[in-house]
């Protein structure tokens, strides 16, 4: 979390033959608060003037609608509303900069954030989101509470493109912004492109995601923390070659690293590729999966793939200590070209000092009989079934066009490496093949890459 970038944009250059909505005739500028049920029809553009609250009532985003924000705007939905913005993948709906194609940036503003009532592992159980001074003393930026199943309304067959800025130092807004949502929250088919701070941040909460797409954030992928819990599938994170850092970002409190409830969610069928660029001698590493503070994951059926200089880094013993429990493990994994990697798994070691300094564990990510990674590589596969080889992955670091589809003969299509889903409403229980994707291409369609 580097800068504020929050925002759901579907491009409508029409890349490729890539749906998107055709362009209306008339404008809606948007510069009130909503307070009652709306709905935004596509025969409009709805062009953001400002922070947008939802503050009571549903905002109904039709399918194939734009909505455009100008610097300095984003849509936030309250605790107390809801949002339904559920598109189709022949007309997807668009969040996007305000600005004309070919001047499109990262950073243009805000995006969307969605707030609820579900528990976040802080300090009176509620907390003011990302992006806002807490001093503000607004309500509507809050979130936190004690339903799990709190329902922030539907996002479905959206593309989110250019949003995320600063307004401080360790408080942005991100492509996408969950605040303690639950788990009614509906949010499938959603690509957060180009964001000038992560793509999407889960702050607590057990919000599910599904077919997830985020392409070239300028920070991290997927960035979790302050007890987020939820469940997730199919899930792609490309990383740019310029300033991309990490795929996850894994956080638990970190004033209290042992604070309930842990970030620890469940993860399945997920592609994280970096950009294969060289190593970083100065500035900003990219690295595959990060644990720190307490947080860990459930992770399986996964590809870890052409990071410059880590695949994983394990940062710190109460995320390490998780692996005792299972709450941090990855299983059925492919690791391929990390630092340039093609025999073995690159990881960060984590030595644990005592107070004077001296090292008591050289690393802390092994444990004492290696739950995460074995010394000797051979064993990887006898113990969690993880395995270095190429995924075959033609186009996956392409970022105008890229391909997260593995090759007929990949062994990321071999169900013999992979695991079965878990007996659960919410997971795809037929996708017994690593990675995102697999024979069936699920993003082809409605998601698109433009350049600006």
């Amino acid at each position: 979390m580097k800068r504020l970038a929050l925002g759901l944009t579907l491009g409508t250059s029409l890349l490729a033959g890539c749906p998107g909505p055709v362009e209306p005739d008339t404008t809606d500028d948007v510069s009130a608060n909503i307070t009652q049920n709306t709905t935004w029809s596509a025969d409009k553009v709805y062009t953001l003037k400002g922070y947008i609250f939802v503050e009571s009532g549903t905002l109904t985003i039709e399918p194939g609608t734009k909505v455009v924000g100008e610097e300095g705007s984003a849509l936030v939905i309250t605790r107390n509303a809801k949002l339904n913005a559920v598109g189709t993948a022949e007309k997807p709906i668009v969040f996007t900069s305000a600005k004309p194609e070919g001047e499109r940036a990262a950073g243009d503003w805000g995006g969307v954030v969605l707030l609820g009532n579900a528990r976040i592992n802080v300090a009176g159980g509620s907390n003011t989101i990302e992006g806002f001074f807490a001093t503000s003393g607004d309500d509507r930026t809050k979130y936190g509470g004690t339903d799990d199943a709190h329902d922030c309304g539907k996002l479905k067959y959206a593309r989110i493109e250019f949003a995320g800025y600063e307004l401080a130092e360790d408080n942005e807004l991100n492509g996408l912004t969950t605040g303690a949502c639950g788990s009614a929250t509906e949010l499938d088919f959603v690509q957060v492109h180009k964001g000038a701070d992560d793509g999407v941040e889960m702050f607590g909460g057990t919000a599910n995601l599904k077919h997830l797409v985020i392409s070239q954030p300028d920070d991290d992928g997927l960035d979790y923390d302050l007890g987020y819990s939820g469940k997730v599938q199919f899930l792609v994170v490309q990383q740019n070659d310029r300033v991309g850092n990490r795929a996850i970002e894994a956080s638990g409190n970190k004033t209290t690293n042992t604070a309930t409830p842990r970030s620890v969610p469940v993860i399945w069928n997920a592609s994280f590729i970096g950009s294969n660029r060289a190593p970083a001698t100065t500035g900003t590493k990219q690295e595959g999966l990060v644990f720190n503070t307490g947080a860990g994951v459930q992770l399986s059926n996964a590809i870890v793939a052409h990071f410059a200089d880590k695949a994983v880094d394990v940062d710190g013993a109460a995320s390490a200590q998780l692996s005792e429990s299972g709450n941090l493990s990855i299983q059925n994994t492919i690791f391929w070209q990390n630092k340039g990697n093609t025999t073995s798994i690159d990881y960060s070691a984590n030595p644990v000092k005592d107070a004077a300094g001296n090292t008591t564990n050289a690393d802390a990510t092994r444990l004492s009989d290696g739950t995460i990674y074995k010394e000797n590589e051979q064993l990887l596969a006898t113990v969690n079934n993880n395995r270095v080889v190429d995924p075959m992955l033609s186009a996956a670091v392409n970022a105008k066009t890229p391909n997260f589809k593995p090759a007929a003969e990949s062994q990321a299509l071999l169900t013999s490496n992979a695991a079965t889903p878990p007996s659960d409403t919410f997971f795809d229980r037929t996708a017994t093949f690593i990675g995102a994707v697999g024979s069936t291409d699920w993003t082809a369609g409605w998601t698109a890459y433009p350049e600006n």
